[in-house]
Protein backbone atom coordinates (compact mmCIF):
# COMPACT_ATOMS: atom_id res chain seq x y z
CA UNK A 1 0.00 0.00 0.00
CA UNK A 2 2.75 2.41 -0.45
CA UNK A 3 2.86 5.06 2.97
CA UNK A 4 -0.34 5.22 4.97
CA UNK A 5 -2.16 4.38 7.97
CA UNK A 6 -2.83 1.57 9.80
CA UNK A 7 -6.46 1.62 11.94
CA UNK A 8 -6.44 -1.71 14.69
CA UNK A 9 -10.14 -2.11 14.54
CA UNK A 10 -11.28 -4.19 18.12
CA UNK A 11 -14.55 -5.28 19.44
CA UNK A 12 -16.07 -3.86 22.33
CA UNK A 13 -14.07 -6.17 24.49
CA UNK A 14 -10.82 -4.87 22.91
CA UNK A 15 -10.29 -7.76 20.76
CA UNK A 16 -8.56 -7.19 17.54
CA UNK A 17 -11.40 -7.80 14.63
CA UNK A 18 -9.02 -6.51 12.11
CA UNK A 19 -6.85 -3.89 10.72
CA UNK A 20 -7.98 -1.26 8.15
CA UNK A 21 -5.14 0.87 5.96
CA UNK A 22 -5.52 4.36 4.89
CA UNK A 23 -3.44 5.02 1.75
CA UNK A 24 -1.50 8.36 1.41
CA UNK A 25 -4.30 10.61 -0.32
CA UNK A 26 -0.92 12.42 -1.61
CA UNK A 27 -0.24 9.12 -3.86
CA UNK A 28 -4.09 9.77 -5.55
CA UNK A 29 -3.93 5.65 -4.93
CA UNK A 30 -7.75 3.85 -5.55
CA UNK A 31 -9.23 2.91 -3.18
CA UNK A 32 -8.48 5.36 -0.54
CA UNK A 33 -8.69 2.03 2.17
CA UNK A 34 -8.29 -1.31 2.29
CA UNK A 35 -8.98 -4.13 4.72
CA UNK A 36 -7.49 -7.12 6.27
CA UNK A 37 -8.97 -10.36 4.63
CA UNK A 38 -11.81 -11.09 6.31
CA UNK A 39 -12.53 -7.28 7.54
CA UNK A 40 -16.04 -6.51 7.76
CA UNK A 41 -18.20 -3.53 9.18
CA UNK A 42 -17.70 -2.55 12.33
CA UNK A 43 -17.79 0.22 15.49
CA UNK A 44 -14.56 1.78 15.46
CA UNK A 45 -13.16 2.64 18.81
CA UNK A 46 -15.88 1.42 21.19
CA UNK A 47 -13.85 -0.54 23.08
CA UNK A 48 -12.92 2.75 24.79
CA UNK A 49 -16.48 4.71 25.18
CA UNK A 50 -18.27 1.88 26.90
CA UNK A 51 -18.00 3.92 29.69
CA UNK A 52 -18.34 7.31 29.02
CA UNK A 53 -22.25 9.21 29.45
CA UNK A 54 -21.84 10.97 26.17
CA UNK A 55 -20.67 9.20 22.83
CA UNK A 56 -19.90 11.09 19.54
CA UNK A 57 -20.51 9.43 16.33
CA UNK A 58 -18.70 10.39 13.35
CA UNK A 59 -18.22 9.18 9.63
CA UNK A 60 -14.70 8.19 9.62
CA UNK A 61 -12.28 7.32 11.89
CA UNK A 62 -10.19 10.04 11.72
CA UNK A 63 -12.79 12.06 12.91
CA UNK A 64 -13.54 9.85 16.03
CA UNK A 65 -9.60 10.20 16.41
CA UNK A 66 -9.83 14.16 15.94
CA UNK A 67 -12.76 14.07 18.58
CA UNK A 68 -11.12 11.77 21.13
CA UNK A 69 -7.68 14.04 21.03
CA UNK A 70 -10.19 16.73 22.30
CA UNK A 71 -11.47 14.44 24.95
CA UNK A 72 -14.85 13.40 23.13
CA UNK A 73 -15.53 10.04 23.34
CA UNK A 74 -16.45 9.34 19.79
CA UNK A 75 -16.71 6.22 17.56
CA UNK A 76 -17.51 5.20 13.61
CA UNK A 77 -18.68 2.67 11.33
CA UNK A 78 -15.93 1.39 9.34
CA UNK A 79 -17.92 0.85 6.13
CA UNK A 80 -19.03 4.59 5.94
CA UNK A 81 -22.05 6.99 6.29
CA UNK A 82 -24.35 4.74 5.02
CA UNK A 83 -23.09 1.57 7.20
CA UNK A 84 -24.62 2.00 11.18
CA UNK A 85 -26.28 -1.03 11.82
CA UNK A 86 -29.11 -1.51 13.78
CA UNK A 87 -27.26 -4.13 16.27
CA UNK A 88 -25.54 -1.60 17.73
CA UNK A 89 -28.53 0.60 19.11
CA UNK A 90 -27.72 -0.73 23.01
CA UNK A 91 -23.95 0.41 23.09
CA UNK A 92 -25.67 4.02 23.25
CA UNK A 93 -29.36 2.88 24.98
CA UNK A 94 -28.27 5.10 28.12
CA UNK A 95 -25.73 7.78 26.79
CA UNK A 96 -26.45 11.41 25.74
CA UNK A 97 -25.66 10.60 21.64
CA UNK A 98 -24.25 13.24 18.88
CA UNK A 99 -23.91 12.72 15.42
CA UNK A 100 -21.77 14.50 13.26
CA UNK A 101 -21.42 13.81 9.85
CA UNK A 102 -19.78 15.20 6.50
CA UNK A 103 -21.86 18.06 5.29
CA UNK A 104 -22.65 16.47 2.07
CA UNK A 105 -25.46 14.31 0.50
CA UNK A 106 -23.73 10.99 1.40
CA UNK A 107 -23.35 12.54 4.88
CA UNK A 108 -26.81 13.87 5.02
CA UNK A 109 -28.51 10.47 3.96
CA UNK A 110 -26.01 8.43 6.53
CA UNK A 111 -27.26 10.79 9.70
CA UNK A 112 -31.05 10.14 8.85
CA UNK A 113 -30.07 6.35 9.06
CA UNK A 114 -27.98 6.63 12.22
CA UNK A 115 -30.93 8.72 13.77
CA UNK A 116 -33.37 6.05 12.55
CA UNK A 117 -31.48 3.36 14.84
CA UNK A 118 -30.64 6.23 17.70
CA UNK A 119 -33.79 7.83 17.59
CA UNK A 120 -32.40 10.16 20.92
CA UNK A 121 -29.82 11.59 19.36
CA UNK A 122 -28.62 14.92 18.85
CA UNK A 123 -27.90 16.15 15.07
CA UNK A 124 -24.38 18.61 14.54
CA UNK A 125 -24.30 20.48 11.05
CA UNK A 126 -20.27 21.12 10.41
CA UNK A 127 -20.26 24.96 9.16
CA UNK A 128 -20.65 25.56 5.56
CA UNK A 129 -17.05 27.14 5.10
CA UNK A 130 -14.83 26.43 1.90
CA UNK A 131 -11.89 23.84 2.24
CA UNK A 132 -14.00 22.35 5.52
CA UNK A 133 -15.82 18.74 4.73
CA UNK A 134 -16.16 16.80 7.94
CA UNK A 135 -14.78 16.66 11.81
CA UNK A 136 -10.98 16.67 11.00
CA UNK A 137 -11.07 19.56 8.53
CA UNK A 138 -12.64 21.48 11.29
CA UNK A 139 -10.59 21.53 13.87
CA UNK A 140 -7.72 21.68 11.66
CA UNK A 141 -8.92 25.15 10.54
CA UNK A 142 -8.98 26.31 14.50
CA UNK A 143 -12.96 25.13 14.95
CA UNK A 144 -13.99 24.25 18.20
CA UNK A 145 -15.37 20.75 18.53
CA UNK A 146 -17.02 21.57 22.33
CA UNK A 147 -18.57 24.85 20.91
CA UNK A 148 -19.86 22.81 17.88
CA UNK A 149 -21.46 20.17 19.85
CA UNK A 150 -23.21 22.98 21.64
CA UNK A 151 -25.06 23.70 19.04
CA UNK A 152 -26.39 20.35 18.66
CA UNK A 153 -29.93 19.62 17.52
CA UNK A 154 -32.85 17.27 18.73
CA UNK A 155 -35.57 16.60 16.06
CA UNK A 156 -39.14 15.28 18.02
CA UNK A 157 -40.57 14.89 14.18
CA UNK A 158 -40.94 15.07 10.36
CA UNK A 159 -42.65 18.73 11.47
CA UNK A 160 -39.54 19.76 13.75
CA UNK A 161 -37.64 19.41 10.80
CA UNK A 162 -39.74 20.93 8.57
CA UNK A 163 -39.78 23.91 10.68
CA UNK A 164 -35.78 24.12 10.84
CA UNK A 165 -35.71 23.67 7.26
CA UNK A 166 -37.67 26.70 6.58
CA UNK A 167 -35.98 28.50 8.98
CA UNK A 168 -32.59 27.42 7.35
CA UNK A 169 -33.55 28.11 3.92
CA UNK A 170 -34.81 31.43 5.06
CA UNK A 171 -31.27 31.98 5.96
CA UNK A 172 -29.12 30.40 3.01
CA UNK A 173 -28.28 27.64 5.09
CA UNK A 174 -28.09 24.20 3.27
CA UNK A 175 -31.15 21.79 4.10
CA UNK A 176 -29.20 18.42 2.88
CA UNK A 177 -30.09 16.36 6.16
CA UNK A 178 -33.91 18.20 6.64
CA UNK A 179 -34.08 17.04 2.94
CA UNK A 180 -32.83 13.64 3.71
CA UNK A 181 -35.09 13.11 6.68
CA UNK A 182 -38.32 14.11 5.45
CA UNK A 183 -37.81 12.24 2.07
CA UNK A 184 -37.04 8.99 4.12
CA UNK A 185 -39.69 9.58 7.11
CA UNK A 186 -42.52 10.22 4.54
CA UNK A 187 -41.70 7.77 1.68
CA UNK A 188 -41.45 5.17 4.66
CA UNK A 189 -44.53 5.62 5.70
CA UNK A 190 -46.30 6.51 2.15
CA UNK A 191 -44.97 2.96 0.69
CA UNK A 192 -45.42 0.67 3.40
CA UNK A 193 -48.98 2.24 5.36
CA UNK A 194 -51.72 0.97 3.23
CA UNK A 195 -54.67 3.17 3.94
CA UNK A 196 -56.99 2.95 6.63
CA UNK A 197 -60.67 3.63 7.34
CA UNK A 198 -60.89 7.03 8.67
CA UNK A 199 -58.24 9.05 6.95
CA UNK A 200 -54.50 8.68 5.29
CA UNK A 201 -51.68 8.17 7.16
CA UNK A 202 -49.56 11.22 7.99
CA UNK A 203 -46.52 10.56 5.02
CA UNK A 204 -50.22 9.69 2.31
CA UNK A 205 -51.02 13.27 3.81
CA UNK A 206 -47.71 14.84 3.28
CA UNK A 207 -47.25 13.29 0.06
CA UNK A 208 -50.62 14.44 -1.35
CA UNK A 209 -50.32 18.20 0.37
CA UNK A 210 -47.36 18.52 -1.54
CA UNK A 211 -49.61 17.57 -5.10
CA UNK A 212 -52.08 20.82 -3.81
CA UNK A 213 -51.39 23.82 -7.38
CA UNK A 214 -49.52 26.15 -5.62
CA UNK A 215 -51.26 28.47 -8.54
CA UNK A 216 -54.47 27.88 -6.63
CA UNK A 217 -53.26 29.95 -3.33
CA UNK A 218 -51.13 32.08 -5.36
CA UNK A 219 -51.71 34.52 -8.16
CA UNK A 220 -49.00 34.32 -10.64
CA UNK A 221 -48.96 36.51 -13.65
CA UNK A 222 -46.60 35.40 -16.80
CA UNK A 223 -45.57 32.87 -13.97
CA UNK A 224 -44.06 35.17 -11.59
CA UNK A 225 -45.85 36.76 -8.38
CA UNK A 226 -44.29 38.51 -4.91
CA UNK A 227 -42.13 36.80 -3.13
CA UNK A 228 -43.76 35.26 0.27
CA UNK A 229 -40.68 35.44 2.04
CA UNK A 230 -39.28 39.14 1.58
CA UNK A 231 -40.24 42.49 0.65
CA UNK A 232 -40.26 43.46 -3.31
CA UNK A 233 -41.63 45.76 -5.79
CA UNK A 234 -40.41 43.50 -8.73
CA UNK A 235 -41.98 40.08 -8.83
CA UNK A 236 -39.22 37.45 -8.43
CA UNK A 237 -40.80 34.43 -7.23
CA UNK A 238 -40.89 31.91 -10.54
CA UNK A 239 -43.60 28.84 -10.33
CA UNK A 240 -42.83 25.36 -12.36
CA UNK A 241 -46.19 24.05 -13.05
CA UNK A 242 -44.42 20.69 -13.80
CA UNK A 243 -42.98 19.60 -10.17
CA UNK A 244 -45.43 22.15 -8.52
CA UNK A 245 -42.66 24.35 -6.87
CA UNK A 246 -42.07 28.20 -6.58
CA UNK A 247 -38.52 29.35 -6.57
CA UNK A 248 -37.00 33.01 -5.66
CA UNK A 249 -34.19 34.55 -7.51
CA UNK A 250 -34.19 37.69 -5.25
CA UNK A 251 -33.69 35.89 -1.76
CA UNK A 252 -32.98 32.57 -2.90
CA UNK A 253 -36.11 30.72 -1.65
CA UNK A 254 -37.31 27.03 -2.46
CA UNK A 255 -41.01 26.09 -1.26
CA UNK A 256 -43.49 23.46 -1.82
CA UNK A 257 -47.54 24.19 -1.47
CA UNK A 258 -47.11 23.42 2.09
CA UNK A 259 -44.02 26.11 2.51
CA UNK A 260 -46.54 28.60 0.61
CA UNK A 261 -49.49 27.84 2.68
CA UNK A 262 -47.46 28.45 6.50
CA UNK A 263 -46.32 31.76 4.58
CA UNK A 264 -49.95 32.71 3.86
CA UNK A 265 -51.32 32.35 6.50
CA UNK A 266 -48.86 31.52 9.55
CA UNK A 267 -49.81 28.24 10.38
CA UNK A 268 -48.06 24.86 11.39
CA UNK A 269 -46.86 22.19 9.45
CA UNK A 270 -49.37 20.08 10.27
CA UNK A 271 -52.45 22.64 10.15
CA UNK A 272 -51.29 22.98 6.25
CA UNK A 273 -51.83 19.73 5.57
CA UNK A 274 -55.20 19.51 7.33
CA UNK A 275 -56.35 22.44 5.05
CA UNK A 276 -54.38 20.88 2.30
CA UNK A 277 -55.77 17.46 1.96
CA UNK A 278 -59.14 18.15 2.47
Amino acid sequence: MGEGVIIPVNDEHGKLLFNKYRRDPRNDVKPKYTYDKGGKTALYNIEHVLDSDTILITEGELDALVAMSANIPAVTSTGGALSFRSEWAPFFADKKVYICYDNDDAGAEGAVKTLAIIPHAHIVFIPEIAGVKDITDFVARGGDLHALLSTARHYDGIEDVHNERSERLATWLPVRFHDAYIEANTAKVFTSAPRRSGGAREGDDIARAKQYPIDELVKFVGGNAPCLWHNEKTPSMHYYKENNHVYCFGCGKSADSIDVLRALRGCSFMEAIKFLTK
